[in-house]
């Protein structure tokens, strides 16, 4: 008992050297609670932002022309990788402000599963809105020549499911995405036409 004494007394006058007190804690105080961090449990993952790429282009850059009119007009390989939980379909719009917000492509009906589209393909289910080219599915870039365009490539992970169909008005399609809660993320590509 006395050598409890003799501690506690040191650490007071310890304490008291620098300006400090020891006082005992109040009646029912507790310690605050230690920082921790948290990691996924097993087989969990941790969230990342959703991002658009393409192993043809970077963003910003130019949109090779193989995917244009002046080459094979074929859609883009295009990658998302994993998408938030809860979404329930995923769909893709691209849209040239440059031409009055002509659409090139709206695709939509991809189950949340699916995380990348390969060049000139569509996964099995989903549905293609007709583009302002009036057909189906994904038209090129085609500016007229002088100055580049800008091609915004939109991908959506939505709560729930669109309702888009093969050969819906573009318009259309496009209304009944932007009612809908979604995560997006853009890639924009640009396309000056030789000559």
């Amino acid at each position: 008992m006395k050598r409890a004494v003799i501690a506690v007394a040191l650490l007071t006058a310890a304490c008291a050297s620098d300006g400090r007190a020891l006082r005992p804690p109040a009646p029912g105080a507790s310690a605050p609670p230690l920082a921790t961090t948290t990691t996924p449990a097993q087989g969990g993952t941790i969230a990342s932002p959703l991002a658009l790429s393409s192993t043809a282009f970077t963003s910003g850059s130019a949109i090779p022309v193989t995917f244009t009119c002046d080459g094979s007009g074929v859609s883009p390989p295009l990658s998302w990788g994993a998408v938030p939980e809860g979404t329930a379909e995923l769909a893709i719009t691209v849209i040239d402000p440059d031409a009055g917000g002509f659409v090139h492509w709206v695709i939509a009906g991809m189950g949340p599963g699916v995380q990348a589209l390969t060049q000139a393909s569509i996964p099995a289910g989903a549905a293609q809105a007709m583009n302002s080219a009036g057909s189906i599915g994904w038209t090129g870039p085609c500016p007229p020549k002088g100055a580049a365009h800008h091609y915004v490539f939109t991908f959506y992970a939505l709560k729930s499911l669109s309702g888009i169909t093969d050969g819906m008005a573009a318009a259309d399609a496009l209304a009944a995405l932007a009612k809908l809660t979604a995560k997006t993320a853009v890639l924009t590509g640009t396309y000056l036409r030789p000559g």
